[in-house]
């Protein structure tokens, strides 16, 4: 193997208590990398960490994205504590139940944006900072298909989110390749999370057999984030075989 892809890497995960964060962190663990998982939610944290038994130990640090104090906070903590950041993962999202527009509410739209769009300017702005000088690092969105095409399903704020994250990562992208640092967006269909119970009407159990897990998503983030530095995803779409993307 590739001296590069066996050296231990350090990466943030973000939304890393949950669904697809949870399964990029454990996966990214095995891989014999220093890992830390950041959330909203202590317990949830340390689930996760519970369950990375098989890999190498991971840490945890409470933060919220969506206040930007805290997004500062927990940079400041990953360098002092943890050192050089080679992998940002950004994974944390929400949606709501009301989504339509006759339904959505001003704050929920406020609270979607913040979340989800100005979450992760915030989180690639910070990691930013330390790769750019480096002249190094990969930051990752772990995005949506309705950031590639709106629909209803989605919902209003949230594909607007989601849009927007589409929209950062593509012109941060190019506002620092020559600076060395890559970046890419993961587009997921629907996947198997707790952000399904939020739907109007959650699917049965029968449908989230069949739809994308969360370490399908894993698989393909760490399929990026092996790759070497001379080598860039901008995107990457990954559905359920039985999703149509048009």
């Amino acid at each position: 193997m590739d001296q590069n892809l066996t050296e231990q890497k350090h990466a943030l995960v973000i939304g890393g208590g949950t669904g697809m964060g949870e399964a990029i962190a454990l996966a990214f663990s095995r891989e014999g990398w220093r890992v830390v998982i950041a959330g909203r939610r202590l317990e949830k944290l340390e689930d996760v960490i519970r369950q990375s038994s098989m890999g190498n130990p991971i840490q945890k640090h409470v933060a919220d994205v969506g206040e930007r104090d805290s997004v500062e906070t927990l940079f400041q903590w990953f360098r002092e504590q943890v050192g050089q950041l080679d992998i940002l993962v950004n994974c944390a999202g929400v949606n709501i139940p009301d989504r339509s527009i006759d339904k959505l509410s001003p704050s929920d739209w406020d609270d979607l944006i913040r979340i989800n769009a100005t979450g992760a300017f915030d989180c690639m702005r910070c990691a930013l900072k330390d790769m750019c000088p480096r002249g190094d690092g990969l930051i990752i969105n772990i995005s949506s298909v309705a950031g590639k095409r709106a629909a209803p399903l989605g919902g209003v704020a949230y594909n607007a989110s989601k849009f927007a994250m589409t929209a950062l990562g593509t012109t941060l992208a190019e506002e620092v390749r020559d600076a060395g640092v890559r970046i890419t967006s993961i587009f997921p269909g629907e996947v198997n999370t707790p952000i399904l119970d939020n739907r109007p009407e959650p699917p049965p159990e029968t449908h989230r057999k069949r739809i994308l897990q969360p370490e399908d998503v894993a698989a393909a983030t760490l399929m990026v984030a092996k790759l070497p530095a001379r080598a860039h995803i901008p995107e990457l779409i990954i559905k359920p075989t039985i999703q149509s993307y048009f």
